[in-house]
């Protein structure tokens, strides 16, 4: 969701991304947040599946208000920062067959995402349901020595991109990080 063609490597789109560890936004926070050059919300939930061939990945469903949408992705890591992914629509029934093969050691994954321009730059702001006090701020790069301007209005706590601890699919096995 950078706005952006995703770069390629090897004729696969790699997905370039940096993660943050923030401050929960609070209402002053949000109110900046809904006022931003293109923002919007989205409930997610999101589910590591085993699948019907052995091969893994993730499955999506995203609620726009009354517009829901599913997803399949599949990622492999190329370093901390960058790694190929396909990601492709799928229907609803597609969806809950898929979710039967949930990882058995895995929950899902469920929070709140707020995508917003700051400084002309796309960031996805998550807040996730099993821990109110936790929360991330992602932002997808053409190139992995792209400078990044974070938003002032945001308390960014450190940098975890790369730290697998704070990795969706480390959280959908053991939650989130103390």
């Amino acid at each position: 969701m950078s706005g952006h063609a995703k770069p390629m490597v090897d004729g696969k789109p790699v997905e370039i991304e940096r993660k943050y560890l923030i401050t929960p936004p609070d209402e002053k926070t949000m109110r900046t947040l809904s006022e931003s050059e293109g923002y919007t919300s989205s409930y997610i939930e999101q589910i590591y599946i085993t699948g019907e061939n052995g091969e893994g990945g993730r499955i999506r469903r995203r609620d726009y208000g009354d517009k829901t949408r599913y997803y399949y992705t599949l990622k492999q890591n190329i370093n901390g920062l960058s790694r190929f992914e396909t990601e492709f629509e799928i229907t609803a029934q597609e969806y809950a067959r898929l979710a039967k093969t949930q990882r058995p050691e895995t929950q899902p994954i469920k929070k709140v995402r707020h995508c917003f321009v700051y400084s002309g730059q796309l960031f996805e702001l998550d807040v996730y349901e099993m821990d109110k006090s936790f929360a991330t701020l992602e932002i997808e790069l053409e190139s992995e020595d792209q400078q990044v301007t974070l938003p002032d209005f945001i308390g960014v706590i450190k940098d975890v991109t790369g730290d697998v601890r704070y990795s969706n699919f480390t959280l959908s096995h053991s939650g989130c990080p103390k």
